[in-house]
């Protein structure tokens, strides 16, 4: 059993369907990418599973749960996170403001989860003081993932983690939801950067006009000749 499916989805915003019976699942510690040209409906699929859009038809499933139409604070509490590409962190406050702000629902101590959280990410730890608003943009992705971490969930759902990145920071989120998934925490993420994210995934969805066109393995997408000239570039 998948610990996240999306079955059939149709969904979009007013009068403009954007879904078109999109289909996808995730696997317990699998990192899944989906990529497509701009306008194919990734956004708006993450936005509608994490219940930010409610599906017109379909159905979402989290560990065989039926979760369609939740709101996105009961999801958080089944074990699902979202971190949109912007407005992720509070700039003005600190690295252990913001990730103490992830875990402002809970109730006792939270020093455990904040441990965790810098063990997996060592130079949020040595930034913990620091000011996010003047940290690099791939540091500032950290924050925004850890704070969704705190909450301890099952799969997390990453809306363009690398936008506007240098190279540089490029690699550094790759290896940062990289460790993550290695962590135990399944990963759903929407990205651009499609040739890199599909190496480290273990499958790919090529979403078109809000369709489902290409599945398989991060392998064989990279190695799919049409894939490659339509949307990696090569």
């Amino acid at each position: 059993m998948p610990l996240l499916e999306a079955r059939d989805i149709y969904s979009g915003y007013g009068d403009m369907e954007v879904l078109h019976g999109v289909s996808i699942e995730v696997g317990r510690e699998e990192i899944v990418t989906i990529i497509g040209p701009n306008g194919a409906g990734k956004s708006t699929l993450l936005k509608t599973i994490f219940g930010l859009l409610r599906p017109r038809e379909g159905e979402v499933f989290l560990d065989g749960r039926g979760v369609t139409g939740l709101p996105p604070h009961k999801l958080v509490r089944l074990g699902m996170c979202y971190v949109p590409q912007v407005d992720n962190i509070f700039p003005s406050l600190t690295v252990q403001e913001n990730l103490e702000m992830g875990a402002f629902t809970l109730r006792g101590d939270i020093k455990g989860r904040l441990e965790r959280v810098y063990g997996l990410f060592p130079v949020l730890r040595k930034r913990r003081r620091q000011r996010v608003g003047k940290m690099s943009g791939g540091e500032r992705q950290m924050v925004a993932m850890g704070r969704a971490l705190m909450l301890d969930p099952a799969i997390l759902l990453l809306d363009e983690p690398t936008a506007a990145l240098a190279p540089n920071l490029v690699a550094v989120v790759f290896r940062s939801i990289q460790t993550i998934r290695d962590s135990g925490v399944a990963i759903l993420v929407v990205e651009q950067n499609a040739k890199h994210s599909l190496a480290i995934s273990d499958r790919g969805y090529v979403l078109v006009d809000g369709r489902n066109r290409f599945h398989g393995t991060g392998k064989e997408m990279l190695e799919n000749e049409e894939i490659g000239k339509l949307f990696l570039g090569g």
